[in-house]
């Protein structure tokens, strides 16, 4: 078996393309890499089960050396996944900002569709969309004749509807502000041989963008986006202030570096070892030899040297706080940390409280799951080293509970971590298996509660309360009846395209999908019977606010397509020949 380092779903040996969230599993597997390699700009949005959290620092997928992660720019740089392609280290949910360009598989993979994911703080209020026309981003306020061109040169033709488009050097992300009044993206205007040139604007003026700088390799804009820290293709790290329209030098010779969610602490480490913290106006140099910089939370920075995890708080001397460390899992802000420890020959589960360690578990395996706002993990565990069985197991703190179920699989945490969700009783050939969940405490894992049974093993879901949607009788087509909460919501729906708006507590989804073009009848349901929206609906997106944007006569030649939007009723035509729809989270 192998595992999805994007969503986490168990699939057989030699499978190309994940059944759950469509990534293309070559691809992910080229870029990832194991704990000490240098950061490279390029990385896949998730490595962890569940929507995984994204830090401000470039540790992506490396691959090669800061001076050469030049091709490709990345908005808001992602931590080195985990070798077992479940967890990244360091990361913490609130730091989620934005996802890039992703392809989405689809059944027959006929086509590759393109979307860009942007974080908005916008909860309602403000309805607005930003999309691909004419190989330019642009934005509507979703008002006839309420749309402004952003970009200038931002693509060419060949990249429309090409894998180009997600290549290694032309790679396309944008940072959205929390009221979406500001947009930052890279841009090929005057596009340097390496790098990209990054500018940023208010998306209703019809003024020139500001340029912050060319060459960029990653950059991280902060919470308030008035603050951008940036690396160039010379391995030189910046900081843009973006009221002052200045830019100041930190650093040369940067290895790898992580950003404060304000912005205003930058920790980095130089190609010869040296770590500093930079807070806005003069670097403090805290150590020397190191391998990475592991993560900042506020005032607290985690480094690793020498195997050990180390941890500089403030104006306190550093400290090391881990030995023999072989992996960090996951490090919260409370300080507590999932780790594991080579002892002797053995790989061991380890659980920091913030002031000592306690083995956990012996012979550790993989994460399958991991609750990113409290300590609690699922993980599986060997009976010994040269077992090829592994056992699943839940860890709240330090407390372990093993599962009832041998082959539980597919683990969701819910939000607050009280929760989790898993398959199990699986069929012989894996499509489908019970779906339970469990009450997670200090005391470990409740008694497995029984959700549905004969349920589709390649894809399910968990609202924000606490309540899944899932799939039976699902066809090759990755079609089937879908279900909410234990009632069935329609028939033949796709299942590997359901959206869920938890604002609005509302569902799209396609039915009569047609897998040579990927379109389908849009449909809406807020938990009852499905109501039509539209036929002939391509790849629908849905905004929080609740609203859902789609392309209607898409094709797969020319990539375009005409833009419509609903919120749960008759759709409004909004533009004409637009290429792609970017996703807001």
């Amino acid at each position: 078996m192998i595992v999805c380092p994007k969503c986490g779903k168990e699939l057989p040996d030699g499978t190309k393309f994940c059944s759950k969230c469509g990534a293309n599993l070559a691809e992910l597997a080229a870029q990832a890499a194991p704990q000490d390699a240098a950061p490279q700009a390029a990385a896949p949005q998730d490595a962890a089960p569940q929507a995984a959290p994204q830090q401000a620092a470039p540790q992506a997928t490396p691959q090669q050396a800061a001076p050469q992660q030049a091709a490709t720019p990345q908005a808001v740089p992602q931590q080195a996944a985990a070798q077992d392609g479940a967890a990244q280290e360091g990361m913490n949910e609130k730091k989620k900002k934005i996802v890039k360009f992703a392809a989405i598989g689809v059944a027959a993979f006929v086509f590759l569709f393109l979307v860009i994911s942007l974080f908005s703080g916008n909860k309602g209020g403000k309805h607005y969309a930003i999309y691909l026309k004419d190989k330019e981003l642009t934005y509507s306020n979703l008002k006839a004749k309420g749309s402004w061109q952003i970009s200038e040169k931002l693509a060419k033709d060949s990249d429309i509807g090409t894998s180009s488009l997600i290549g290694e050097s032309d790679i396309y992300e944008c940072v959205l502000s929390k009221d979406g009044k500001t947009i930052f993206f890279p841009d090929k205007k005057e596009r340097s041989d390496s790098g990209t040139n990054l500018f940023y604007r208010k998306v209703k003026s019809k003024k020139d963008p500001v340029k912050v700088d060319s060459s960029i390799a990653v950059y991280y804009v902060n919470d308030a986006c008035n603050l951008v820290t940036y690396q160039k293709t010379s391995s030189d790290l910046y900081q843009y202030k973006v009221k002052k329209e200045e830019k100041e030098k930190i650093a040369s010779e940067v290895s790898d570096f992580r950003v404060s969610d304000d912005g205003k602490r930058v920790v980095y480490r130089k190609s010869t070892g040296e770590v500093y913290v930079w807070n806005g106006k003069e670097s403090e140099k805290i150590d020397s030899d190191s391998s990475r910089v592991n993560s900042v939370n506020g005032n607290v920075v985690y480094y690793t040297k020498d195997n050990s995890l180390y941890k500089k708080s403030g104006s306190k001397d550093k400290e090391k706080i881990l030995s023999d460390v072989s992996r960090i899992l996951y490090i919260y802000d409370s300080g507590e940390i999932y780790y594991v420890k080579a002892d002797d020959s053995e790989k061991n589960l380890y659980y920091y409280n913030g002031k000592e360690s306690e083995k956990i578990a012996e012979n550790y395996a993989s994460v399958s799951g991991i609750c990113y706002k409290t300590p609690v993990i699922a993980f599986k565990a060997k009976e010994s080293e040269s077992s090829s069985k592994a056992t699943a197991y839940v860890a709240v703190k330090k407390n372990v509970a093993e599962f009832e179920f041998e082959d539980a699989s597919d683990i969701q945490f819910s939000e607050n971590g009280k929760t989790i969700f898993f398959m199990a009783d699986l069929s012989k050939d894996g499509d489908e298996g019970v779906l339970y969940s469990a009450s997670v405490s200090s005391k470990g894992l409740g008694k497995a509660n029984k959700i549905d049974e004969d349920v589709f093993t390649g894809f399910y879901g968990v609202t924000n309360k606490n309540k899944a949607y899932y799939f039976k009788e699902c066809n090759k087509k990755g079609t089937g009846d879908f279900f909410y909460d234990k009632k069935q919501i329609d028939t033949d729906v796709y299942a590997y395209g359901v959206q869920y708006c938890d604002d609005a507590k509302r569902f799209y989804f396609l039915t009569d999908y047609n897998t040579n073009n990927g379109s389908g009848t849009l449909k809406t349901s807020t938990g009852g019977k499905a109501k039509k929206i539209a036929d002939d609906a391509f790849m629908p997106v849905a905004l929080p606010n609740g609203y859902v944007l789609y392309l209607s006569d898409y094709s797969t030649k020319s990539y375009k397509g005409d833009l419509y939007f609903s919120k749960g009723g008759k759709p409004t035509k909004l533009d004409e020949d637009v290429n792609v729809i970017l996703s807001f989270e």
